[in-house]
């Protein structure tokens, strides 16, 4: 499981510009969790995670302002999880943040007010682009 990502891979992973990626981290909005060598940046799963919310909100309409609000609470949140962030799903809307250990089934009405982000399967992803070492020997 690949821990630590260059910003080349972030918008591989994420489908986002590499401006948009520096943009964020220049205006402090998303910043990665470590810096090496000065200006090599190193984003974590986390990261990546938090990258991956704020760009399907603003594909949603959220405004700046209002984006930046919701990653605000967000990253409170994320501390005071009680399981793994990768075993979480997360239902977001323009009031609210919902966080359920596990998958969440939803009707209709619930996936017009909320978006979903199932971390699991962001996981899924990353290892699909990024095999482990070692996987299928």
């Amino acid at each position: 499981m690949k821990s630590f990502f260059v910003p080349k891979d972030v918008t591989q992973i994420l489908d986002l510009s590499y401006r948009q990626v520096q943009s964020w981290d220049k205006t402090n909005f998303i910043k990665p969790s470590y810096r090496r060598k000065g200006r090599y940046r190193l984003y974590t799963f986390t990261d990546l995670f938090l990258l991956k919310v704020a760009a399907v909100l603003r594909r949603k309409g959220f405004s700046i302002q209002r984006l930046r609000k919701t990653m605000d609470v967000l990253r409170n949140l994320l501390p005071q999880l009680s399981a793994p962030l990768i075993d979480t799903t997360f239902l977001i809307d323009d009031d609210r943040i919902l966080i359920f250990n596990g998958d969440v089934v939803t009707d209709e009405n619930t996936e017009a007010q909320y978006t979903k982000f199932r971390v699991l399967h962001l996981r899924r992803e990353v290892d699909r682009m990024f095999p482990p070492v070692g996987v299928g020997i």
